[in-house]
C-alpha cells in the first residue's frame, strides 16, 4: 500500500511539473481543438449544400417512371455512398487517386512532379489532381487552367480534407463527377446507361463508368466515339484492377473486349406523365432525401388502362368524343394505382398536357350520394322512403330533371340511382345548404366559394370538384365515413383526420347505389354482360353537356371516369349514363382481369359490420314504409333503428264499399258493405297521375248521406306547389312589386281553391290552375283553402 501511494504521489508531481513547463503549448492545442470543433460543427455546411439534383420516380414495384432534369438541365441524381456499388468506389479510387485514403487532400509527390513538368513545358504531362481537388474545383467553380485557380484549388483541397471525412469526399465526387453530355454523378449515369441503380452495378460496369470522369467529352457512353474510346481506356483500368484484386483477374479479364450494351437519355422512360408532373410540382430540389421516390402507382395497370381508355375513345370518335381521364385508388390503403390525366399527353389538339384528374369541373349528379348520406344521417330517409319527383318553383327558378320528366312518387334508392334532381333538391333544403356546404368542405373539396354563392344549385353540381377530390369522397363512403388522405408515395403512413357522418348513413347510401344493375336498362352497352362483381356507382352530367362522369366503388377500388373537352366545348353525347358509364365498366373489367391474372381476384365487399346499428324489416315494394297487412308485395330493406323514419305505408288501405251503389260507405256494416283495398295518394301525386293519363286504383267517392266531418277526416288538404315555402322572389322590373304565380292541387280535380295573401283574398282556382297576382316587397304568407275547409300555407319574400 505504501509503494502504491508513493507511485501515485510521484505521478501527480510529474504531471503537475509537465503542465507547468508546457502549459502554453497545452493551451494552444486546446484552443486549436476548440476552434476546429467550432468550425466543423457550426461553419462547415454539408459538402453538397447548394447543389440541385434530379429526382427518380419509381412505381410500386421499382420500375422507373421518370428521371427528371435538375434545374440546370443536368441529370444529377443524389445517391448516398451506402447505395453505391463498392466496386465503383474501389475502381474510381484506383483509377483517379490511389492514395486518396492517406493524403491530406493533395498528393505532394504528384504535385511536385506536375510542377516540374509545367516549368519544363513537357508535352502531355500526367495530372496531379486528386479526388479531393476535383471536388474543390466542382464545388467552388474554380478555373484551374490558370495558376491562381490551381493555387485556390490546392488550398480548398486542404480545407476540405481537414473538415470532411474521406467518405463524404468520395460521396460528393461520385455525385458530381461528369459522365458525358449532361449526365453527372454515378447515380444518374447508372440509370441512364445501364437502366439500373448504382448499387446494382456489376464489376465490369463499375470499371467502365469509373474511366469516364477523367475525360467525359471523349469517353461518354452517349456517343459512338465515346464508346470506342472507353473500350481502350477500360483495358488499362482492368489491368490495374487485376493487379490490385488478383482474385477477380480471371472473371474481369474476360470482359475486356466485350461490346458495351448501354442506353442513352433518349431511351429514358416517360410514364404516367400527368401523375409525375404533379409529383414534381411538390418536390424540393434541394432535398437529397427525396432523390428517389417510390410512388404508389402500378405501371403495368396504368399502361393497361391507358390503352383501354384510348380504345374506348376511338370507338366513339364519330360521336365527337376526343378526350377522357380516369383515376383508380385502393380505398383501403388510399393509394393511387393509376392516374390518367388525358387520352394523350402529347396531343395539343385536345390540350393533352392538361391534367383532368386535378382540373376542377362541375360533377353533375356524382355528389348526390353525399346528399343522401347526410339525409340518412339526419333521419330524413332510408332506401325505401317514398319521395316526390314533381315540379317545384322557387320564384323565377324552376329546376327540372335532365330528361325534363317527373316520376312522381319514387323510392329514395331509385331517386338516387336515376339521378332525379327534385328529390335531391328537397333533401338539401331539409339538410340546409350551409350544412351540406360544410360537409363538402370537410370531405376535402377545396376552392369553394361561400355557401350563399351556390344556394340550392349545390345539389345539382353547382360546386366544382376535381376527379381526385371526388375519388376521395367515394373512398370516404367506402370507408363508411372515415376520411383519409389519398397517398401517392408508397412508404408513407395513411393520414385519417375525420369521421364524416355515421357509418350507418354511408352503409344505407352504398346499399342504394349497389341496387342499380350493371349494365342498367338505360345504359346501352355494346355487349350486356352479367357481372359477378358488385358496383356501387353513380353517373353525372353537367349542365349544357360539358362533362360526363361515372364514379364507382368495386372490390377494394374507387374508379372515377370523366369525358369532356378541356376547353369546355359542349357535346350532346357527353352523358354520364351513355358515354362515361360504358368506359367506366370497360376500365373496371380491365382492373378485375389484371388482378385475376396476378392470382388476386377482385371480390365483393360486405360493408355491413356487426357493430353497426342497422336492422332489416319487410317494407312495401314500390311505395316504401313498413309493409302493412294490405301491401301486395313486400321486400326486405335496411334502416337505422331510432333514426330512420319508419311508419306503416299509408298507400294501401282497406275501406268499406256499399254493396248496392259501389260507393264508399260512411261506416262498416257487414250486412251491406264489403271491404276493398285501394291506393291512397297525396294530392300532388294524383294530379301528376291525372296529367300523365295514368289510372290508379283510388277509392270511389263517399255516399251522399255521409257526414261531412267523416269525409273531412279522410280528405287530403290542398298542396301549394307555387310558391314553395321559404322562397325568395327577386323583382325583375323597376317596380316595387312582382307578379307571383300561385298554384295548388287537391285530390279532387274539380275542387275549388280559395287564395289568401296576408289574410286578403286574391282569387280562386281549381286544382292545378295558376293564379297570377302582383305582390309588393316584403315578407308574406299565402294560404290555400278548399271547399271542405282544409288548407295549407307557405311563407315567401319579395326582394329587389
Amino acid at each position: 500500500m505504501y509503494r502504491k501511494n508513493k507511485f501515485t504521489y510521484k505521478l501527480r508531481n510529474s504531471g503537475a511539473a509537465f503542465y507547468r513547463r508546457h502549459r502554453i503549448l497545452l493551451y494552444a492545442i486546446a484552443a486549436i481543438i476548440a476552434i476546429y470543433a467550432t468550425i466543423r460543427i457550426f461553419f462547415t455546411p454539408p459538402l453538397m449544400s447548394g447543389v440541385q439534383f434530379s429526382t427518380a420516380y419509381y412505381d410500386r414495384d421499382g420500375r422507373l417512371l421518370r428521371l427528371t432534369l435538375a434545374p440546370d438541365d443536368k441529370y444529377r441524381l443524389f445517391t448516398p455512398l451506402s447505395e453505391i456499388s463498392p466496386d465503383i468506389i474501389r475502381a474510381t479510387i484506383l483509377y483517379e487517386d490511389k492514395y486518396f485514403r492517406i493524403h491530406p487532400g493533395v498528393n505532394p509527390v504528384s504535385l511536385i512532379s506536375a510542377t516540374m513538368n509545367y516549368i519544363r513545358r513537357a508535352p502531355n504531362p500526367p495530372g496531379a489532381s486528386t479526388i479531393t481537388m476535383q471536388v474543390a474545383r466542382m464545388k467552388y467553380g474554380l478555373n484551374t487552367r490558370r495558376p491562381a485557380g490551381k493555387l485556390a484549388q490546392i488550398a480548398a483541397a486542404f480545407y476540405i480534407d481537414a473538415f470532411y471525412s474521406k467518405n463524404e469526399i468520395i460521396e460528393t465526387y461520385l455525385n458530381m463527377a461528369p459522365y458525358g453530355g449532361n449526365i453527372e454523378g454515378v447515380g444518374a449515369a447508372s440509370l441512364i446507361y445501364f437502366h439500373k441503380r448504382a448499387e446494382k452495378l456489376s464489376t465490369i460496369e463499375s470499371i467502365t463508368l469509373s474511366t469516364i470522369p477523367q475525360n467525359p467529352t471523349h469517353r461518354g457512353l452517349n456517343t459512338t466515339a465515346g464508346r470506342d474510346n472507353i473500350r481502350a481506356m477500360r483495358k488499362v483500368l482492368i489491368n490495374k484492377w487485376t493487379v490490385a484484386n488478383p482474385m477477380d483477374a480471371a472473371a474481369v479479364a474476360t470482359f475486356a473486349d466485350m461490346p458495351l450494351n448501354v442506353h442513352g437519355t433518349s431511351e429514358l422512360p416517360f410514364h404516367a406523365p400527368h401523375f409525375i408532373d404533379r409529383a414534381i410540382g411538390r418536390r424540393d430540389i434541394y432535398d437529397t432525401s427525396k432523390s428517389e421516390v417510390t410512388t404508389t402507382l402500378d405501371l403495368k395497370l396504368q399502361q393497361i388502362l391507358e390503352r383501354k381508355l384510348r380504345a374506348e375513345i376511338a370507338r366513339r370518335k364519330t360521336m365527337g368524343i376526343e378526350n377522357a381521364a380516369a383515376i383508380v385508388i385502393n380505398y383501403k390503403t388510399m393509394e393511387v394505382l393509376a392516374h390518367i390525366g388525358s387520352a394523350n399527353y402529347f396531343d395539343k389538339s385536345i390540350y393533352g398536357e392538361n391534367d383532368g384528374v386535378v382540373a376542377r369541373r362541375s360533377p353533375g349528379s356524382t355528389l348526390k350520394p353525399l346528399i343522401y348520406a347526410a339525409a340518412a344521417d339526419m333521419g330524413f330517409i332510408h332506401g325505401m322512403t317514398l319521395m316526390k319527383d314533381a315540379k317545384i318553383n322557387f320564384g323565377v327558378y324552376a329546376p327540372e330533371n335532365a330528361d325534363n320528366e317527373f316520376y312522381g312518387p319514387i323510392l329514395a334508392r331509385d331517386a338516387l340511382t336515376h339521378s332525379r334532381n327534385i328529390p335531391a333538391i328537397n333533401l338539401v333544403r331539409k339538410i340546409g345548404t350551409r350544412k351540406f356546404y360544410k360537409l363538402l368542405s370537410d370531405s376535402g373539396v377545396t376552392g369553394l366559394r361561400g355557401p350563399e354563392h351556390y344556394g340550392i344549385s349545390i345539389a345539382l353540381g353547382g360546386a366544382e370538384v376535381s376527379m381526385q377530390e371526388l375519388a376521395g369522397i367515394y373512398a370516404t363512403m367506402a370507408n363508411l365515413g372515415r376520411k383519409c388522405d389519398i397517398k401517392t408515395e408508397l412508404n408513407t403512413d395513411i393520414k385519417c383526420d375525420a369521421q364524416l357522418l355515421s357509418p350507418e348513413a354511408f352503409f344505407l347510401t352504398l346499399d342504394m347505389l349497389g341496387r342499380q344493375a350493371s349494365p342498367a336498362k338505360n345504359i346501352p352497352f355494346a355487349k350486356a354482360r352479367t357481372r359477378s362483381i358488385r358496383h356501387y356507382w353513380k353517373t353525372g352530367t353537367s349542365s349544357s353537356f360539358r362533362d360526363a362522369w361515372t364514379a364507382g366503388i368495386f372490390g377494394d377500388y374507387v374508379l372515377i371516369v370523366w369525358v369532356g373537352n378541356f376547353d369546355g366545348r359542349p357535346n350532346n353525347s357527353f352523358s354520364g349514363a351513355r358515354t362515361a358509364a360504358p368506359i367506366y365498366f370497360s376500365l373496371a373489367d380491365a382492373v378485375s382481369e389484371y388482378d385475376a391474372a396476378r392470382g388476386a381476384a377482385v371480390t365483393n365487399n360486405n360493408f355491413l359490420t356487426d357493430d353497426m346499428n342497422i336492422a332489416q324489416i319487410d317494407m312495401c315494394e314500390g311505395v316504401g314504409g313498413i309493409a302493412g297487412q294490405h301491401c301486395p308485395h313486400t321486400v326486405k330493406a335496411y334502416f337505422i333503428p331510432g333514426k330512420s323514419p319508419i311508419d306503416v305505408s299509408p298507400v294501401y288501405r282497406s275501406v268499406p264499399i256499399d254493396r248496392k251503389t259501389g260507393l264508399r260507405a260512411c261506416t262498416r256494416n257487414p250486412e251491406n258493405t264489403i271491404d276493398k283495398v285501394y291506393e291512397f295518394w297525396d294530392a300532388e301525386y294524383l294530379d301528376m297521375f291525372r296529367r300523365a293519363g295514368i289510372r290508379r286504383n283510388t277509392p270511389p267517392r263517399f255516399m251522399e248521406n255521409c257526414n261531412l266531418d267523416t269525409v273531412a277526416t279522410t280528405h287530403t288538404a290542398p298542396l301549394i306547389v307555387s310558391p314553395a315555402d321559404a322562397t325568395r322572389i327577386v323583382i325583375t322590373s323597376g317596380k316595387n312589386e312582382e307578379t307571383v304565380s300561385f298554384q295548388a292541387i287537391t285530390d279532387n280535380a274539380n275542387a275549388k281553391i280559395f287564395w289568401f295573401v296576408d289574410d286578403a283574398m286574391i282569387g280562386t282556382t281549381k286544382s292545378g290552375q295558376i293564379l297570377r297576382h302582383g305582390v309588393p316587397m316584403g315578407e308574406h304568407t299565402v294560404r290555400a283553402a278548399d271547399e271542405m275547409g282544409t288548407g295549407a300555407s307557405a311563407d315567401f319574400t319579395i326582394v329587389k
